[in-house]
């Protein structure tokens, strides 16, 4: 594995295994699918996960989970990763990796209006426990984009949303684009204090009950001090709109909240992502154009 950007055999995760974690390399080792663009993850027999970064620019999410992961376990209203064990770079694998226990649950895919329903309330249950942890020496929120500690729209983002705009003409039709960015793009600045905030809320990091309950939450490495609205994103990417609204009261989102969210789910992991991953991961494709499509629709925008 060493040096090298292709994803690691499962025997190379037992060999660090036997190096750093001997107690562990006894469990059978097998790929999970979810392994995303931040980390390789590898089920390690029932109950844990090994997680590896896929370059050095991930590796400060991987300390930042490892840091805070158990001082939120008991904070939050659902299951988060417990840290069982952290490796350090060696002549198997160059960076830092951690061993954590696996959040049971599944990815919450296409769910019916009951389900959905009872996602919202429960998701909206785990935002409003978030929202309050104690943020002592809390990390600052990534700053590679500025609405995650709530500035106000700037001429650098709109010129964001004109470049997407362009670059995903054969997937909507840029006028439109850009009417749904004008009529969005006008939103309060942030006004409370900086909240925790996980930062990537997507469907990827989240885990449900059968019956669409929110069963555990995943991937803290975004973790950091910031606006509030930045957890809300992807609701347009999974909930109809009742079950938005149901989220919005559940989580206690006031209107200035809710239409920063709004409009940043669309320039931010709407267009700039969509641009960025189309090509290589056609699932994230998919999620990222419904939720682009249900915010212009909010609007009055149709994009096709």
């Amino acid at each position: 594995m060493r040096g090298s950007g292709a994803a690691p055999e499962p025997e190379g995760v037992t060999h660090l295994l036997r190096q750093q974690a001997p107690h562990l390399a006894h469990l059978p080792v097998s790929p999970s699918p979810a392994s995303g663009s931040s980390n390789w993850v590898f089920r390690l027999g029932e109950n844990l996960a090994v997680r590896l970064p896929r370059t050095a620019s991930y590796v400060p999410d991987l300390l930042r989970e490892i840091r805070w992961l158990p001082h939120l376990a008991s904070k939050l209203s659902v299951p988060v990763p417990d840290v069982v064990a952290v490796g350090q770079p060696s002549e198997v694998f160059p960076r830092p990796w951690a061993v954590v226990s696996w959040v049971p649950g599944e990815l919450p895919g296409t769910l019916d209006s009951a389900q959905q329903y009872r996602f919202a309330r429960s998701f909206g249950a785990f935002l409003q426990t978030l929202h309050v942890v104690d943020t002592d020496d809390a990390p600052a929120g990534p700053e590679h984009w500025g609405y995650r500690c709530g500035e106000p729209v700037t001429d650098t983002i709109d010129g964001w949303a004109d470049q997407a705009a362009t670059a995903l003409a054969d997937l909507f039709d840029p006028t439109s684009v850009r009417e749904a960015w004008r009529r969005l793009r006008d939103v309060p600045r942030a006004s409370g204090p900086a909240c925790l905030v996980h930062t990537d809320l997507s469907s990827e990091n989240l885990l449900v009950h059968p019956d669409g309950r929110l069963a555990g939450v995943i991937d803290f490495g975004g973790l950091g001090l910031g606006d509030r609205s930045v957890d809300f994103l992807y609701a347009w990417s999974m909930l109809d709109p009742p079950a938005r609204q149901v989220l919005r009261i559940a989580a206690e989102a006031d209107d200035a909240t809710w239409v920063r969210a709004r409009a940043w789910a669309f320039v931010g992991p709407g267009l700039l992502t969509l641009e960025g991953y189309r090509h290589s991961m056609p699932a994230r494709t998919a999620r990222l154009t419904t939720m682009v499509e249900n915010v212009a629709a909010e609007v009055g925008v149709e994009l096709r």
